[in-house]
């Protein structure tokens, strides 16, 4: 495995990236997005189909299109597994409390900043290949990524922001929505102030931001606003509407 020059939220402090959630299982079509473009692809064990038992494949496949695999893990637990397979981003749904991304910061880095189990013999170590000094000190150039996705959230958001270890936030601009009583209206000005807030408060801590996005209009406006981390839709989404364009432009 290689490991990325620089961390993955670090290079967002020069960038935005732009990748889809993926609610797929198959590596080919996880490498053919990375061929596509796209810098990253969220991987996800929340509302997705897969688990532990498929994501190495796509990790792999993330990494043969040179392209960042991002696990959105449900639990605890999946954090270690999904770093052992190999992934560098994690992506933690639900924090609502500094307590909350403790816990995630915990089980994602080893002592003395958490208490993610020791195991060489996996694949982010080369299957023990890697010098053990060198796998321990690549392991701490990984990314936890904080999602705050609703009111709880964002009024424990200072609190968040001064836990050691997390590296970004991604605000669930839906999850958002239907706490604030507007259930999809993702774009509404209240999510959009929330969302402003958020960005301003995380810029203020240097601390990289991203949320979801389902127009390129949006996603410009959003990355003006300083929301590097740009979360576009979900990849059979995407291809759904290349489908339905093609079908109706052909069938006209």
């Amino acid at each position: 495995m290689k490991t990325p020059a620089i961390p993955f939220h670090q290079r967002l402090q020069s960038e935005a990236v732009l990748g889809p959630f993926s609610k797929t299982s198959d590596p080919n079509m996880i490498e053919a997005m990375g061929v596509g473009g796209m810098d990253f692809i969220i991987l996800d064990l929340e509302h997705g189909p897969n688990d532990v038992t498929t994501l190495g494949n796509l990790i792999r496949a993330c990494e043969c299109s040179e392209t960042t695999a991002v696990v959105r893990c449900l639990r605890p637990d999946q954090i270690g597994q999904s770093l052992d397979l190999g992934a560098r981003v994690v992506q933690i749904p639900h924090v609502n409390c500094a307590a909350d991304a403790r816990t995630a910061v915990e089980a994602a880095r080893f002592a003395p900043s958490g208490h993610r189990g020791v195991c060489r013999y996996v694949r982010a170590a080369g299957h023990s290949s890697t010098e053990k000094q060198e796998y321990f000190a690549n392991a701490a150039d990984i990314t936890v990524i904080a999602q705050v996705e609703g009111t709880e959230g964002l009024s424990n958001l200072d609190e968040i922001l001064e836990v050691p270890g997390v590296d970004m936030i991604f605000v669930g601009v839906y999850d958002l929505s239907q706490s604030l009583g507007m259930t999809g209206k993702t774009e509404s000005p209240e999510v959009l102030a929330a969302l402003q807030t958020v960005a301003e408060k995380c810029a203020a801590k240097n601390i990289p931001v991203g949320t979801f996005v389902e127009s390129v209009e949006t996603a410009r406006k959003y990355r003006d606003m300083g929301i590097h981390y740009l979360c576009y839709a979900v990849d059979v989404g995407i291809l759904m509407s290349a489908c339905q364009s093609l079908s109706q432009g052909v069938k006209a």
